[in-house]
């Protein structure tokens, strides 16, 4: 028993203890809480100077500003611009405070009657600054229903303060000229704190639309007042509700400034992104109609080149309206003819007529571009050619009997898979003439001159399969063809002439 009542004095001694170190740190918060109630209440005037200039700069800043969206500008300048003339109105409130004179008497009046509306006004603005947020930024396609419902509530708010002016609901005055809480002062506090509350629960419940540089601070708007007004109940004289108020509405410029500036960014950057997609669509649109374009300029340069002499075709490309003419001292024609093709095409269908000449005339063709030799025109079925019409002539008697070679050749080898069986005779000549471009709509290029009407007599009076060539012609190609037939005929328009069958 001596032990056990030791234990129990022990125990109790540390109770002791411990409720000693508690009363000791309650009075010493509760000291540190007076003596901070006691600062606010001295230099709460001071702060509220302070706070005035900085909503005004805010207010002026927001006013000039021509990045903000109009709505939200607007409503930026409702609370920012309410909260400033609430700092002054809580002021003259405090300055004025029992001066009995009639400006105090008025001054009073009218000081406390605009901090009260100017707070619900600062509500009001905050409301529609979180119901443009949330539209726009959020997406949505109308605000959240509290933030409908607050919008009406603060309208009742601002019905009771006005009745309130005429009943004494939420103050008096004494005789002194002074402030004077009434019992229905409750009221004033519940609809505030009902707006803050549900603004609270809106930002809260739609935080994930809204971003964190702008949720932090709405968020710590509606709480910090409210925890405000709950000590300001209790403790008379100090306008913690407005000074914390004020401070939040400046802080959520601050944030939402930086939130803008955020956007802003985002914006160029995404316009950057743009213009350089567009810009990349605009460079692949550009080079695939450079390349369509360079496509249909060769398509023209092959099509006239079909037609044309080469430095015909540059000519009549880059002067198109000029009469183009060249004289060529040095050229070689050649004319080839199918041999008996009247009676030929009297026994066969249109279709058939048109089918051989394509196909011999395709031969012609083929071998023309291999060998290099200017095809002129085709009449009939008679295939007019030419070579020497480059600066350098030389050899082209020599390259055009070679090709009428190669064509007989090529007749014979078709002569064995065809069912109807073709000759032709060819004559060649040469000597000057001159060509150029005839027509506008559809021209075409030909050569003129004796030259050419005697290679045409050279193939009328030639034999089948056998190359007749002028006495001049052959002159030019005599080493290259030496066991040539000579023969005199007598030709149409010039009597008799040495000719040569190579």
């Amino acid at each position: 028993m001596p032990f056990l009542n030791a234990k129990f004095r022990k125990k109790a001694k540390y109770r002791q203890k411990i409720n000693g170190i508690f009363l000791e740190k309650r009075g010493k918060n509760k000291k540190f809480y007076y003596l901070n109630v006691e600062f606010l209440r001295t230099y709460q005037l001071d702060i509220m100077l302070i706070l005035t200039g900085i909503c005004a700069m805010i207010t002026l800043l927001v006013f000039i500003s021509k990045s903000i969206p109009r709505r939200r500008k607007t409503a930026m300048i409702v609370f920012e611009f309410s909260a400033t003339l609430l700092l002054i109105a809580d002021r003259l409130a405090y300055f004025y405070r029992g001066v009995t004179t009639i400006l105090g008497w008025w001054m009073v009046r009218i000081s406390n009657f605009f901090v009260f509306f100017l707070s619900l006004c600062i509500l009001y603005g905050v409301n529609m600054y979180l119901k443009d947020l949330f539209t726009h930024e959020g997406k949505m396609d109308k605000p959240p229903t509290l933030l409908r419902v607050t919008s009406l509530l603060l309208v009742i708010a601002f019905v009771l303060l006005i009745i309130s002016q005429f009943t004494g609901l939420y103050y008096s005055f004494d005789t002194e000229n002074r402030y004077q809480r009434s019992s229905g002062m409750f009221i004033c506090f519940v609809f505030p704190m009902l707006t803050m509350i549900f603004m609270m629960v809106s930002i809260a419940y739609h935080r994930k639309s809204l971003n964190k540089r702008i949720f932090i601070p709405l968020f710590l708007f509606t709480i910090i007042p409210i925890i405000a007004t709950v000590i300001q109940i209790f403790s008379y004289g100090i306008s913690l509700t407005n000074l914390t108020t004020v401070g939040m509405a400046a802080i959520i410029y601050i944030f939402a400034l930086q939130d803008l500036n955020e956007s802003v960014r985002q914006a160029r950057q995404h316009e950057i992104e743009l213009l350089g997609h567009y810009n990349e669509e605009l460079e692949k649109a550009v080079e695939e109609r450079t390349q369509e374009l360079k496509e249909a300029n060769q398509k023209v340069e092959s099509l006239l080149l079909n037609i044309l002499p080469k430095d015909i075709a540059e000519e009549l490309a880059k002067h198109p309206n000029n009469t183009i003419a060249k004289e060529y001292p040095n050229a070689t024609v050649l004319f080839a003819d199918i041999v008996g093709f009247t009676k030929m095409s009297d026994k066969m269908s249109a279709l058939e007529t048109v089918k051989l000449l394509n196909t011999i005339v395709s031969i012609v063709d083929e071998i023309s571009k291999h060998d290099g030799i200017e095809k002129i025109k085709t009449i009939g079925d008679s295939y007019m050619a030419v070579t020497g019409l480059n600066q350098d002539s030389s050899g082209s008697v020599t390259q055009m009997v070679h090709f009428a070679k190669r064509l007989i050749h090529d007749i014979e080898i078709y002569n064995k898979e065809a069912d109807a069986q073709i000759q032709i005779r060819i004559g060649i000549n040469t000597g000057s003439l001159v060509g150029g471009v005839i027509g506008k709509a559809k021209f075409i290029y030909d050569v003129w001159g004796d030259t050419v009407n005697v290679a045409s007599r050279m193939e009328k009076s030639g034999e089948p399969m056998q190359i007749h060539i002028t006495e001049k012609s052959y002159l030019q190609c005599q080493n290259d063809f030496p066991n040539a037939r000579c023969v005199v005929m007598d030709i149409k328009g010039k009597g008799p002439m040495k000719t040569y069958f190579v």
